[in-house]
């Protein structure tokens, strides 16, 4: 999780100035621990927000490289998500790279 959470912050140090400039926010929280279901272990997440008016954008990246991703904006009512993993922090850039251009927007909307 010490790598994943690593991988997060160069990836935030790398992104975040042009993220803001381009009207989203940018949040990092974690690793934050799952609920329990039944008999299995609890599971840890960090917890990636972008938002932008408005879209919110979600990513949870799993102790074993797993990720979710979720999109919503609350103006159209649409959503998205979906699943990968991720072995490498280049692999973080390539599953954010949809989830950031939802949350943005077309160019010029707001």
């Amino acid at each position: 999780m010490d790598e994943i959470h690593r991988w997060l912050a160069q990836w935030l140090a790398a992104s975040e100035p042009g993220l803001r400039t381009r009207g989203i926010g940018v949040t990092v929280h974690g690793p934050a621990p799952g609920t329990a279901a039944g008999r299995r272990p609890k599971a840890t997440a960090v917890i990636l927000t972008l938002e932008s008016d408005e879209r919110l954008g979600k990513l949870y990246v799993w102790e074993s490289g797993g990720t979710s991703l979720l999109f919503v904006d609350s103006r159209t009512e649409r959503t998205w998500q979906d699943r990968q993993v991720i072995t490498t922090g280049s692999d973080l850039a390539r599953v954010l790279a949809p989830l950031v251009k939802l949350v943005e927007g077309p160019v010029g909307q707001g």
